[in-house]
Parts: structure tokens; C-alpha cells; sequence
């Protein structure tokens, strides 16, 4: 009987295999504990290299936040455009530093675990998820700061505050969509890894996490369609709706357009997402 028939019968799989669309989902699920335990190990390897561990995971906003305030809230006077500017850019910083670092870390999440990948069978998006999932963990952890900023800064807890935990849900699913696509794309061009950082980077500028960008759209006198296009933005609704949600002093421009736009951005991208990950499951780890 040749080897493959007998490693059919015995349950095996090539590590390189592919499975339908809809037993894959079904795998990672039914891999969920996995996927925690390694967002943990992951989470204290990193910590283990830091002599402040856990600490860094609060200071690192705080310390990006400080920087910001000073260049883009005092030497650019952007604290003059919002009345509670402290707590706007507390809410830009910490809310796309989930997204920045879920994209960032989870398009490395295939080519930093090659070993893992060549030699278990398993459904590769575990990888890319555990990210995100670490990262949301860091989140968590810097998220009781990022709320006294806006108490001590006098926002007060209203119901709106109730709409915070739905607008992070949306940020998280558009993140792991993105974790996935880019994942694929970096596990086939490594080079791209080294440039998205950059390309965050203006997103975040672009995305009104610093200043408020449609008081810099009106300044700039830009024609409609530009203006629309910086408006559906994933990263700025997402922000508009966390700053809606958290905060009293501040009416982000477009009302409830943001919350459809955001809705759009993370129940489409997640599926892409998924589907073209796993479109690749059987190239990763290859060469």
C-alpha cells in the first residue's frame, strides 16, 4: 500500500495542505485555545527582553502621546483646534496603535515562525490572529490610562460611553482583516514588511490621529471627491467613533456616516481577509 494511502487512513495531512474555506474557519476555531496560549507566550517572550516588561506596554503610548502633544499640540498650535485636545490625541494614539501594530506585527507573523509553519499542521491564520490578539492584550493593559487622561482632562462618563466597547470591536475586526491580507503578501514579498511602518505612519498622520483633519481638509481647500476619500478612511471613522463615544467636548464631523463607513470597512475586510489568507494556505513556509 503506498505511503500516502496509509497516511490517508491513519488521519494525516501534508503540512502544505489546504483545506475547504469552511472546514478552515471550523479549524481555527476549534484551535481557539492554542491560539490564546501562544498570544500569551508571545506577550511574555517580549516582555522577558525588557527589564520594565509589562510596564513598556503603558509607557510606549504615553511617552508617543507626550512627543505628539509637543510637536503637533504646542509647536503647531493643534491644541487650539479642539477643546479638549489632550484627551482627542489620547484616543487617536492609543486606539491606532492597535491598529498599527496588529498590521505590523501580524505581516510578520508567517516569515518570524517558519519553523512553526514547516513543521506543524495547522490553519496558518492562527498566527496573524494570535497577533491581534496579543495586541489587544496590550490594549487592555494601557487602556485604564488612556481613560484617566480624559477624566483628569474633564470628560465625563456618559452612556455614549457604552458605543466604545462596539466601535473596538469594529477597529479589532478590520485589524485582524488586515493582519491576514498583509501576512500573505509579506510571506511572498518580505520586502513589503520593511516598508510598511512608513506607510502607517503617514495613514496615522493622514487619519487625524494628531489634529483634527477635517479642520486641515477646510484649511486646504481640497476639491470634494479628496475630501470624501480622507472622510471613508478606515482609520478616521474608526477614530471619530471612539472619540464619539468617549468623549463629551468633542462632535466628530459626519455623525452616524461614521459608524456605517466603519461597519462597511470591518465586516468586509475581515472575510476578504480570511478568504485571501487562506487562499495561500498551502504556499506558506514554502522555499
Amino acid at each position: 500500500m503506498p505511503g500516502s494511502q496509509i497516511a490517508a487512513q491513519a488521519g494525516l495531512r501534508a503540512v502544505d495542505s489546504r483545506p475547504g474555506f469552511g472546514d478552515y474557519i471550523r479549524q481555527i476555531w476549534r484551535r481557539r485555545a492554542f491560539l490564546r496560549a501562544f498570544a500569551g507566550a508571545k506577550m511574555e517572550s517580549e516582555n522577558s527582553e525588557s527589564r520594565l516588561g509589562q510596564l513598556w506596554q503603558v509607557l510606549d503610548p504615553v511617552f508617543t502621546m507626550a512627543v505628539y502633544w509637543f510637536l503637533f499640540g504646542y509647536l503647531l498650535g493643534g491644541r487650539g483646534s479642539v477643546v479638549n485636545y489632550t484627551g482627542f490625541l489620547a484616543v487617536g494614539v492609543f486606539s491606532f496603535a492597535l491598529v498599527r501594530q496588529s498590521i505590523t506585527a501580524g505581516s510578520r507573523s508567517i516569515t518570524s515562525n517558519l519553523g512553526l509553519v514547516r513543521a506543524i499542521h495547522f490553519p496558518r491564520a492562527v498566527l496573524p490572529l494570535a497577533v491581534v490578539v496579543k495586541q489587544l492584550r496590550v490594549f487592555f493593559i494601557s487602556l485604564p490610562i488612556m481613560i484617566a487622561i480624559l477624566l483628569v482632562t474633564g470628560e465625563q462618563i456618559t452612556v455614549n460611553w457604552l458605543l466604545a466597547p462596539i466601535a473596538l470591536v469594529l477597529i479589532l475586526m478590520f485589524s485582524v482583516g488586515m493582519a491576514l491580507i498583509l501576512a500573505r503578501i509579506v510571506a511572498v514579498v518580505t520586502d513589503v514588511s520593511d516598508v510598511l511602518p512608513y506607510f502607517l505612519r503617514i495613514w496615522g498622520y493622514a487619519s487625524g490621529v494628531m489634529i483634527p483633519i477635517a479642520d486641515r481638509l477646510d484649511r486646504l481647500g481640497l476639491p470634494p471627491w479628496a475630501v470624501f476619500l480622507i472622510e471613508i478612511n478606515p482609520p478616521t471613522a474608526f477614530l471619530n467613533i471612539m472619540r464619539d463615544s468617549l468623549m463629551s467636548t468633542y462632535d466628530a464631523p459626519g455623525g452616524s456616516f461614521n459608524w456605517i463607513v466603519s461597519a462597511i470597512w470591518a465586516f468586509v475586510v475581515l472575510p476578504v481577509g480570511l478568504w485571501f489568507f487562506w487562499r495561500g494556505e498551502g504556499r506558506y513556509g514554502r522555499g
